[in-house]
């Protein structure tokens, strides 16, 4: 069964139609044909503007347009939604999912020291030792050590009755002598309290509805579209003025320096350099307070 896309595409080439050809008559770009021919709803501008397009298209090449964008809703409905790999072994038996099983760990070579190397190297630290314990173990000069002298203890020491304390026995803390410290000042009940900041200001709400205001200062080409409804699409002269209500925008120009863009009273930004192309630019309230910056000292 043929796809949204495919059915599009077979109808225009059976009327010889080529897509060059729909895009000078709807002012739709050619990337948004080919997306729509390609099924590739994912490079539509979305929302209302799909449908408002898939009406153009069908007008255009004589085709039922409701019909098409009912067979566009159910090709997004039923569109298959991609799984990762982890997602597809929920639910698998333990005999169905893969089992990975550990590397072999590489063999470690064995290195082996000769016999005749470990002996030898076990008999000179033997030497070694042996001759650094009688160095060691000499008395200097070659005397003998003579025992220390006996030390007069005091009687009851000599009685066992009296020990010296212990070494590092804690001395008891003498009593300090010095001033007591200053005690910390207690608030007065009678002061008032500090206030507390004053509560940040809520932002204002972003309008839905947009009161557009469009002149131009040279003669070009304006295309408009309100709410997916086409409202604009001719050569506009020089000092032309158009005012409209909409929630969502597209527009396009031959000249985009040309335009001058006013949204819910506030002057926009240039859409563009002069003699430079504007193709299906995209407006709504919250892209206006982007655009078209409150004046400074304005609330």
């Amino acid at each position: 069964m043929a796809n949204f896309g495919e059915t599009l595409k077979r109808e225009r080439e059976l009327r010889k139609i080529s897509l060059r050809e729909v895009s000078e008559a709807t002012k739709i770009g050619l990337k948004y044909l080919e997306a729509m021919e390609g099924n590739r709803f994912d490079q539509l501008p979305g929302g209302l503007f799909n449908k408002g397009f898939i009406r153009a298209y069908a007008k255009f090449i004589g085709l039922d347009g409701e019909t098409l964008v009912n067979v566009y809703l159910y090709d997004v409905a039923h569109r298959p939604k991609s799984v990762s790999p982890r997602e597809r072994l929920v639910g698998l038996i333990p005999d169905d999912s893969p089992l990975l099983l550990p590397a072999a760990p590489a063999p470690i070579p064995v290195r082996h020291l000769p016999v005749k190397l470990i002996t030898g190297v076990a008999a000179a630290l033997i030497f070694l030792g042996v001759g650094g314990w009688l160095i060691l173990s000499r008395p200097p000069g070659g005397a003998a050590a003579d025992p220390p002298p006996p030390v007069d203890e005091p009687p009851l020491q000599q009685a066992g009755l009296l020990r010296p304390a212990p070494f590092g026995t804690p001395a008891v803390p003498e009593p300090a002598t010095g001033e007591p410290e200053a005690a910390l000042p207690l608030p007065d009940p009678q002061l008032p309290t500090p206030a507390s900041p004053p509560a940040a200001a809520k932002a204002p709400p972003i309008e839905t509805d947009m009161a557009l205001f469009l002149a131009t200062s040279q003669t070009t080409s304006v295309t408009l579209w309100c709410d997916s409804v086409e409202k604009v699409s001719r050569d506009l002269s020089a000092g032309e003025t158009i005012a409209m209500s909409c929630v969502d925008v597209l527009l396009s120009a031959g000249n985009a320096g040309a335009l001058l863009l006013k949204i819910n009273g506030r002057e926009c930004l240039p859409l563009g350099e002069v003699g430079a192309p504007l193709e299906d630019f995209p407006l709504n309230a919250r892209r206006a307070m982007e655009i078209c910056p409150p004046e400074k000292g304005a609330p």
